[in-house]
Order: structure tokens, then sequence, then C-alpha cells
């Protein structure tokens, strides 16, 4: 593991940068530059193998194999150059949610913070506002601040008064978008990530005296880096010049546990290699394979500005003998201590691409393909063979120990915003929702045009003993034993809410039927309950005991067609008889809410018995009148079983809710919307 400590950092020199970002397809078409001479590659040792029988396991990389690796993939598939099949990678990865952190946002796991635009700690907020086409400049000196950082204080009327602002800006040509922050409210420190691309003809990976085909190449380059900005938030002014990392990759997604924050992003190097004409001659291939290094593969670090420096070393790397894909790339995770003085870290890597990112307190899980995924008239297209391999990793500060993998049938699905929600892990055995079939909905647009999906519910358990380094398949549904399909026929599974011992199913056609399924005995998983109502739920969240809070859309039952948000309560205490208690539909067709946009676009605060919910939406009249953009407000009491809805509040006109947030503080309200903070009485 390549560890930084504390005394190797440098110190903060430049300002800041980062924040939210809304990447949700990056299809990475391949570019190339041609040439290169010498003799042919040395023989690469071949990788350990993994357990028997266990194509999915992954092992620690020798000195020369990772090389080794690269070349042997490179040399089977050939050049890239001028225009091969595009390869579909997975976007930015959000989780949905459904818990309350400590810092106010609604979250997938307890004790698993997530970043958002907007944090809340003691008497002190923290926000960030992503600016419209900030960071994009070439050069780099010249480009605009992508986002403000904004520090408030709660004064004795609770109302926030502001501390400090801070422009974020990065030292890079590109674009930057800004994802969000995290907060280790007890430090206090906070941390700001945004990932930044270069799009159009930049190179500059192009061996010295060689030839680019920039005019052959199907799609601009991009090369994505991803920012983190340290701030030490304890003062009650503005906060001292950041420290900043800048390192190789998309981002595929950060949690923060305790004082830790992990960071993983995927690297796909730019190769001589993939420059080569489609008639470059044998010998031309043996030569750009032989030049090939091991520094060209693996990602690179600046801190604070400065040279480029290796964020991981070969053997810091776990490799998959079994993987038979064709892209070379290198997902890294990065545990940062932001509670230690220079923020010492840590890096693995793992030589593959990730599809998602899923974490409870001490176990990080990357969800990974040995296969293409291609791209066919704009669709992801899955081999129907597929299977997700899972790789488990134990999690303690800065120690990143590998534990064992696994494999799923199919694929996580095509929104790749709800992956990581397909996993749940309870009791230590993990609990996955896929789908098997190549080709699926992406929409309820899609419906009498390509055919549903079938899904699979698989659980897996860490094997001990001879098993050890195996998550081993302890059930699966539909089986044998239980043949029914998860959800009738024509039907897709559209969102999965996995709570405790249950699993919270719903499918969509014309109605939405909601499916309780029953996972108390892992071994046995069985669907236990069904309900049928008009429309379906994107969202399902823990309302209180035996409550479910669903947001989503009414959908005419005769034809199909999505019409208003809708928002309903079913109380599914008993898990054979779930019942839907309350509904109401907002606007017409084309209204929408935060969550779709983000999953923490609910905000959430349990106040005795009593569970409150605010959710900015956009509502349209059916008329082609100006959209209402406001705030419902509900409460749901555990005790008597219903909910309230409150009357809504007024925001700024306007047509999208997609980075407005709040935070519950005390009696108040806070409201993140447009320039800045407003405080509302609840």
């Amino acid at each position: 593991m390549t560890t930084v400590p504390s005394s190797s950092l440098s110190s903060p020199s430049s300002p800041p940068a980062p924040a939210w970002l809304a990447l949700l397809m990056a299809v990475v078409a391949v570019a190339g530059c041609g040439g290169g001479g010498g003799s042919g590659p040395a023989p690469a040792p071949a990788p350990a193998p993994p357990p028997a029988g266990n194509a999915a396991a992954i092992a620690t990389a020798q000195p020369g194999e990772v090389l080794g690796y690269a070349r042997r993939v490179l040399e089977a598939r050939g050049p890239q150059a001028g225009g091969g099949s595009a390869v579909f990678q997975s976007p930015f990865v959000l989780s949905t949610s459904g818990t309350v952190s400590n810092t106010g946002t609604t979250v997938q796991e307890a004790g698993v913070d997530e970043d958002d635009l907007i944090k809340a700690a003691g008497d002190r907020i923290y926000t960030l506002l992503p600016q419209a086409y900030g960071g994009v400049a070439e050069p780099a000196a010249s480009a605009p601040p992508f986002a403000r950082l904004q520090l408030h204080r709660l004064d004795g009327s609770g109302l926030p008064q502001r501390l400090a602002e801070v422009a974020l800006g990065t030292d890079e040509a590109g674009s930057t978008y800004s994802h969000g922050l995290v907060l280790a409210g007890s430090v206090p420190r906070l941390a700001v990530l945004a990932e930044t691309l270069q799009f159009g003809p930049s190179w500059g990976w192009c061996e010295a005296g060689q030839a680019c085909l920039t005019t052959l190449l199907p799609y601009p380059s991009m090369a994505p880096r991803v920012h983190l900005q340290l701030f030490d938030v304890s003062a009650a002014a503005a906060p001292p010049a950041p420290q900043r990392l800048s390192f190789d990759g998309r981002l595929i997604g950060s949690r923060l546990v305790g004082n830790t924050l992990y960071v993983v992003a995927s690297h796909q190097p730019q190769l001589a290699f993939d420059a080569l004409p489609a008639t470059a001659t044998a010998a031309e291939r043996s030569a750009a394979l032989a030049a090939l290094t091991v520094d060209k593969l693996l990602p690179t670090i600046s801190v604070n500005g400065g040279p480029a420096a290796p964020l991981v070393a070969e053997t810091d790397c776990w490799l998959q003998p079994a993987n038979a894909s064709a892209t070379v790339q290198v997902t890294t995770v990065t545990a940062i201590d932001l509670a230690a003085e220079g923020y010492p870290r840590s890096s693995r890597c793992f030589v593959g691409g990730s599809e998602a990112l899923y974490m409870s307190p001490a176990h990080l899980y990357l969800a990974t393909t040995r296969h293409e995924v291609r791209i066919q008239a704009d669709r992801a297209l899955y081999d129907s063979q597929m299977r997700t391999d899972i790789h488990k990793f134990a999690i303690s500060g800065s120690s990143i120990a590998y534990r064992a993998s696994g494999s799923v049938a199919g694929h996580l699905g095509w929104e790749r915003s709800k992956a990581a929600y397909r996993m749940s892990e309870h009791n230590g055995d993990l609990r996955v929702l896929s789908f098997t079939g190549s080709i699926g909905w992406l929409s309820v647009g899609d419906i009498n045009a390509v055919a549903p999906s079938p899904a699979t519910l698989t659980v897996l358990r860490e094997g001990m003993g001879s098993s050890g380094g195996t998550l081993q398949t302890v059930a699966t549904l539909p089986n044998s034993q239980r043949p029914a399909a998860i959800g009738k026929p024509n039907e897709q599974v559209y969102a999965v809410r996995f709570l405790g011992s249950r699993a919270y199913v719903v499918t969509f056609r014309q109605v939405d039927p909601l499916y309780v399924l029953d996972l108390a005995d892992p071994a046995d998983p069985r669907t236990a309950g069904v309900l049928e109502v008009p429309g379906f739920s994107d969202w399902l969240f823990p309302a209180a005991d035996g409550l479910l809070f669903g947001v989503g859309r009414d959908v005419d039952a005769g034809t199909g067609a999505v019409r208003a948000v809708k928002v309903a309560l079913f109380d599914v205490q008993d898990a054979t008889r779930p019942r839907l208690l309350e509904s109401r539909n907002f606007g017409a067709a084309g209204s929408h809410t935060a969550l779709d946009s983000s999953p923490h676009g609910l905000a959430q605060q349990v106040r005795g018995d009593t569970l409150r919910l605010a959710l900015p939406m956009v509502l349209h009249d059916g008329r082609g009148g100006a959209p209402q953009r406001t705030l419902q407000r509900f409460e749901v009491n555990g005790g008597t079983r219903q909910w309230q809805v409150l009357p809504a509040l007024a925001l700024a006109s306007g047509w999208d809710v997609g980075t407005t947030r709040s935070v519950f503080t005390g009696e108040h309200l806070q409201v993140l919307d447009g320039s800045g903070l407003e405080t509302f009485g609840w």
C-alpha cells in the first residue's frame, strides 16, 4: 500500500477547488498515435492463480505482473486508433439512501456519510455553490471559479450568519465539475471534491517524434482528474489555504467513515500503443509494446500544484487473472485521514474498471466486470452471459485490506445512479439485486419498444477456512424451490430498497407492484407479499417502524403515460399484507423533484414519534403556464401511522431544483437555493 505520512506532504500553497457533478455518461473511445521502435517485449510473468474455482478472485501483483497483464491485453486486441467500437464506461455513481447522517445528509448506510452540497454540525453550516460554466478555460490560469464554498454560523435566533466565502478553482486546463463536500464535524475539517475533464485535441501523451492521428479519432479526448481540497474550518473566520490533491481518474464515489475519507477513482491510461494505425505492422506493434513501462499505466498525483508523483506502486495493485476485458483500467482506493496533521493518506489499486462503490461502516465493496459493455443504438449492450464481480475489502482508518471476491449473474442495471443501491450488507452477508437481460428498460418510454430484463437476488457470504477469499453464493431468488420471477411477466424491476432483513422491490409496467422480500433466512429468500397500486416509486425511504415513504410518478393505467409526481405512504409492518395508507399527486406531466437529480434531495428530521420530510419540486400545471418551484413538507407520525401534508414553501421562480438542498437545524429549515441560504420556520 502506498502510504504518505503527514511529514511528506508539502504545505498548502494556492487556493481551492471542487463540488458536485452531474456527469451521467462517459463513453471512452480510443485514441492514438503511431510509431515506436526497439526490440520485442520481454516475457511477462504470469499472475498468481486465484483460489480454485473462483474466477472473480484477485491477488496482489508482484513486480512485472501489471505490465505483463497490460501487454497481453493490448497485444490480444490490437491498437484502437481510427475508430474501433466505443467502450461503455460507468458514469459517476451515486447511492440511493434513507438514513440521515450526523451532518444532515440523507445517506444509504448509517455511519457512512456521503458528499453533498450542504452540511451542518453544531452551530455551523457549510454550503457549496456550483458555478455555471465555471472552470472552463485554456490555459487554466484564466479559468473562472467552478464553485464557491460558504461558511455560516447560526446566531441565537437560529439564523445563519455568513462567516466567509471562498472561490474554488484548479490549476489545470479543462472543464471542472464540482461533486460535493464531506465534513468531519468533530475536527472540524472538510473536503471538497471535483473532477476535471479535458475535451478536444489534447494529445500530450503521444511519444516524442510520433505522428498523432487526431483527425481519425471518433470522439474528443477525455483525461479526467479528481480534485480534492482539504480545509481546516476550526476558526470562526475564513479558513487557511487548503491542501490540494489532484490525481488521475474518473471519480467513482467517495464516503466518509469517522474521520477517514475514502475516494474511489477509475483511471484509463492514454497509451501510445493505441495511437498506432490499424495498418501498423507486427514489428511496429511489438516495438510499441516493448516501449511500454509500468509508470505509463498507473495514475499519478500532484500535491498543491507540485510535480506529478506515482499515486500507487505496482505492488499496491490487485490483479484478476480471469479478467477478459479488452480495456486497460486501474481503479484506485485512497484513504485520507482528515483529523491528522498534514492529511496523511494511503492508496491501493485494482487492475480493472468499477461499476459501483458500496460501503458499510466496516467494509468497502467494488462491483466490477470482466466483460466488455458496448454501445449499440445509443444503448449499453451487455453480454448475455455476463457476470458482475464483487470484491470485498475491510476498512479501518487508512488500512484497506482485501477480504474476498465473488460474482453474481448479470449486471447492476442501466441507471448508474442506482447501482450502489442494489447492494446491501446485513449481518455479514451481502445482498445484490442484478439484471440478467442483455438489454432492458432505461425509462418508461421503453416499455413498448424493448423487452424487460429479468432480475435475480443473490446472497453472498465470505467463506471461511479453505473457502477464504471467496464470497460464496448462499442463495438466489428465483431458484428451483421458488421459481417465480421477481415481478410479473412483462414487468421490470424499477427500484429496490434493502432494510434489515427485508427488501422492498418496485416493478413497473402500468401499475406499481410493491414486492416485500423476506430475507430473514439468508439461505431461503422469498417473496412475502405484494401490493399493486397505479404509478411507480423511484425512491423508498424508511419512515417509522413498518412504514415506507415513497416518491415517484403517477401513471395513466390505460396508456402508461407518466403524469404527476406521486408521494405515498406504505404500511409494511406485516410483510404478507403491505398496504397503501396515503398518497398524493403533485403537478401534472413534466413535474419533477430534487430526487430526480440526486438522492440527497430529500431532507429528514426525527422529532419524537414524528418524521419530518422536505422535498423540493418543480410543478407544471398541464396548461403551458410557468412552473412553480416549491418545497413540499410532510410529517409522518409513527404512533398514529398517518401523515400530514403541510403547506408548501414557495421558492424563487425557475425550472429546476437539481441543486436545491435543505437541512434541519432545530425548528428551522435551512434551504440552499440559487446564490445562498434561506431560512424557514418549520
